[in-house]
């Protein structure tokens, strides 16, 4: 989809410190650290303790708001992008964001789309700016602390990083900004949407049973069932046959091709799995992300805002950069983004202040 006059407009994060883990150390799930049978590994990830995710979103949504020409008052939407529970059952976070922000008069909803919910609430913002005349303002929130009883740090995986917490916030308007939206893109492939469920049931929920999250235990069945019904080869073509086609339909909507692409933000993962990965999209790691994803983790929905960030506050991209954002999550759903760096002036800074 091209996108018309949308711009992000201001930029928030909140990202708590880092600690180096070890799978052995700290796996409390089934099977200890040999669950994954890498008890061996490591990793750095950023560790929030016994702060809450709403409290790192309202952090990153001031600043937010704070380097955007936007007040809380021009707000007309709010989105709040989450993976992990984010507090009491049964109550809203993005209610308290709207609370403790002032933003009373504005559409405000929570959105669980997995580690590309940033994208799809950045789509929705775009569509929904376009759409209504009297709006010019929206606020994306998205944020998880990982750090609970059922959830150990390597539940994504022998193929994935270790999750770290963290919140982002960005400005979507009609309003220049220090980017410009070009193209978003998205893709489903629903047959694969039991690669993150095979094996739990649907009722009652397994966090109400006090069950652990295992996504990788999980995709492991799923591989495994594919493998004997022999549908695993076409499966995984099908899957980078998205992957690839949302980020060759995102660019096409921008008018670019990979040479204009100045950096690709891409979600956390080993370096081999990110390598082969931006290979198939027609890039190399030195273009990538990668490297600040490696410090901080999978910081669930977060990743691609919080590496966005940091290129800004560190002078990594200059005026008229083109940057691709992409990734994909349980669904399995395929986003990509371009953006068009347009004054990094106000963000210049030290990266690391990103806590309060």
């Amino acid at each position: 989809m091209k996108a018309h006059n949308v711009w992000l407009s201001g930029i928030g994060v909140y990202a708590p410190p880092a600690q180096v883990i070890s799978q052995a150390e700290t796996t409390s799930g089934p099977g200890g650290g040999a669950w994954h049978g890498q008890p061996d590994r490591v990793a750095r990830v950023c560790v929030a303790g016994d702060m809450s995710a709403p409290d790192m979103a309202l952090h990153a949504a001031r600043r937010a708001l704070a380097s955007s020409a936007a007040s809380p008052r021009d707000v007309a939407l709010l989105i709040y992008a989450d993976v992990w529970h984010q507090g009491p059952d049964g109550w809203a976070p993005h209610s308290y964001l709207q609370r403790l922000l002032h933003l009373d008069r504005c559409l405000a909803v929570e959105q669980r789309a997995g580690c590309t919910g940033g994208f799809s609430a950045i789509e929705l913002a775009v569509g929904y700016l376009q759409q209504r005349a009297e709006a010019d303002v929206a606020l994306v929130v998205t944020s998880d602390n990982f750090g609970t009883k059922l959830v150990d740090r390597w539940c994504m995986g022998p193929l994935q990083g270790a999750v770290g917490d963290g919140a982002a916030a960005l400005v979507v308007s009609r309003r220049p900004g220090f980017a410009r939206v070009l193209s978003t893109a998205g893709a489903t492939f629903a047959e694969m949407e039991a690669a993150h469920r095979e094996g739990e049931p649907l009722f009652p929920p397994p966090v109400t049973e006090g069950r652990y999250m295992d996504l990788g235990i999980r995709a492991a069945r799923f591989q495994a069932r594919a493998i004997r019904d022999g549908r695993w080869m076409s499966l995984s073509l099908g899957h980078l046959e998205r992957a690839v086609g949302v980020v060759e339909e995102a660019l096409a909507d921008a008018g670019s091709d990979r040479r204009d692409i100045s950096r690709v933000l891409i979600h956390s993962m080993p370096e081999q799995a990110a390598t082969s990965y931006l290979e198939s999209l027609g890039f190399t790691l030195d273009r990538s992300s990668w490297s600040l994803a490696e410090a901080m983790g999978h910081v669930g929905a977060s990743d691609h805002v919080l590496a966005l960030h940091h290129l800004l506050v560190t002078g990594q991209v200059r005026h008229s950069d083109r940057v691709l954002l992409t990734g994909f999550s349980p669904g399995i759903t395929y986003k990509a983004m371009v953006v068009e760096i347009t004054d990094t002036g106000p963000l210049r800074g030290p990266g690391p202040e990103s806590r309060p």
